[in-house]
């Protein structure tokens, strides 16, 4: 009698409760692994040697030619339909095998179909593999990334339920295609697109534009776009937004070959429905030379700014206009970019760069931009410091001083040390001291600078330890933390 309770208690001690759980859960936990980490749990349980072959997700790499694992898995597949298919692939030799693949995704009703075409070895992507046309006509596609293969613009498309697309390398030919061919699209990526002259869609509700070296003009007609984001790229012509009424977030970080006063004019025109706006360094140069009067208040509707500012290219007077453009803003980021060049000329010493500052008040007759101010935050603030001290004080002088409801200043540091960013007490206090006279609109604005400080943090660099330290300005409880 007391050996079978030992043994009843034994059983009840090593139950296999992995073999208990639900396929649902046990699918859930799939959806986070690679295919080739699922088949690996069939060791688990015996329950779970076949689970494997009913997920719904089905997530490749694949990294030699002689690697059968993917035609395996697909041979023993047992669900009848597939809502994800991932294919990263890192050799060039599988042509045909892609085929196979794509059409197993076709039968087998696929909404989620990712392509990475990768050399892995040079990291370039391939030339010589052109898109099987088999997904061209794909009614259960939801959502579809492509990388690193040619398009055939004679291939029709037609993609009813498409809804994000992602793609590389595209001719304008093509996109004018795939745009006519996907009514409900509302999410488009292009990465490196040379040639693309037209974006028209009047489903589109996000457009994101990066690593483009645009040959062409790039116009842009979406009646429904709600978010542009423009990074990286670079426009040999122009970029003009035709229409965009319903646009409410803007990234505009760009170049352009020539400055055109005309048509940044014309791009704030176009954003002034948007409530968050972020401007790369082009659009700072050319509102440079531009009077207040010519932009005032042209962004009424921008709750908060975002401003990529080179340091050598900096100047008080450019941020002034575009502060100008929107009298209600709530937020203002300023991140300002020091390049591996210009980290050769800092002097360690705070300079000054003979800067008048009075020059500058001439912003003053309009109305207050900056009246609704809550937040400011500073990113690379000591590094343009050692550059442009004058200057950079001078725009810091200025918000504190007309930024009536002004809650927090904040210098902050980048994530990672960086040698200009680094400052000894000294320097710092003599900052501290500089903020701490400066009039203040608002009696309850405080700054506050996080700096790095050397000692025994986690943080490494180049053999050292640093950790990050605050000090507040201009507060109650203002110190040393």
């Amino acid at each position: 009698m007391a050996s079978t309770l030992m043994q009843t208690r034994g059983q009840k001690d090593y139950e296999d409760y992995i073999s208990l759980l639900p396929d649902c859960l046990i699918h859930h936990i799939f959806s986070f692994l690679p295919t080739r980490d699922v088949v690996k749990t069939c060791i688990l349980s015996k329950r779970w040697q076949s689970v494997w072959t009913t997920i719904s997700d089905l997530r490749f790499s694949v990294w030699s030619y002689n690697d059968p694992f993917v035609d395996t898995v697909l041979m023993h597949y047992k669900w009848p339909k597939v809502k994800k298919f991932h294919l990263d692939i890192k050799q060039d030799n599988y042509h045909s095998n892609i085929d196979s693949w794509i059409h197993f995704a076709i039968d087998h009703q696929v909404e989620e179909f990712f392509l990475n075409l990768n050399n892995c070895a040079w990291d370039i992507w391939w030339e010589d593999y052109t898109w099987s046309p088999l997904l061209n006509h794909c009614s259960s596609l939801i959502k579809l990334c492509l990388r690193g293969c040619r398009f055939s613009s004679s291939d029709g498309i037609s993609w009813s339920s498409l809804k994000s697309l992602s793609i590389q390398n595209v001719s304008d030919d093509v996109l004018e295609k795939i745009l006519m061919g996907s009514p409900v699209l509302e999410h488009l990526h292009l990465i490196g697109c040379r040639s693309v002259k037209e974006i028209q869609s009047r489903s589109l509700r996000e457009l994101v534009i990066d690593a483009c070296w645009a040959d062409y003009p790039l116009e842009i007609s979406t009646p429904c776009l709600q978010s542009l984001h423009v990074r990286k790229a670079y426009f040999c012509k122009s970029i003009r937004i035709i229409e965009a009424p319903s646009l409410a977030k803007a990234e505009l970080d760009f170049g352009l070959a020539k400055s055109n006063c005309r048509l940044v004019k014309e791009l704030l025109f176009k954003l002034q429905n948007a409530t968050q706006i972020l401007f790369g360094a082009w659009c700072l140069q050319v509102m440079l030379p531009l009077k207040v009067e010519d932009v005032q208040d042209s962004l009424a509707n921008c709750k908060s700014m975002t401003l990529h500012v080179p340091i050598r290219e900096f100047s008080f007077p450019a941020i002034a206009n575009v502060l100008a453009t929107t009298p209600n803003l709530e937020k203002l980021v300023i991140k300002f970019e020091l390049s591996a060049w210009d980290a050769s000329w800092y002097n360690s010493k705070l300079d000054s760069n003979n800067v008048d500052p009075k020059s500058y008040w001439h912003i003053k007759k309009f109305k207050c931009p900056t009246r609704h101010l809550k937040n400011v935050v500073i990113f690379g603030f000591y590094a343009c410091v050692r550059f442009k001290c004058d200057e950079v004080f001078t725009l810091v002088k200025f918000l504190l001083g007309h930024a009536f409801v002004l809650e927090n200043m904040v210098i902050n540091n980048y994530k990672l040390p960086k040698d200009v960013e680094v400052v000894d007490s000294r320097k710092l206090l003599e900052m501290a001291q500089r903020l701490e006279s400066y009039h203040r609109a608002s009696q309850h604005a405080a700054v506050i600078l996080n700096y790095w400080e050397e000692g025994l943090g986690r943080r490494h660099h180049k053999g050292g330890r640093f950790t990050t330290k605050t000090l507040c300005v201009g507060h109650k409880n203002a110190g040393l933390e």
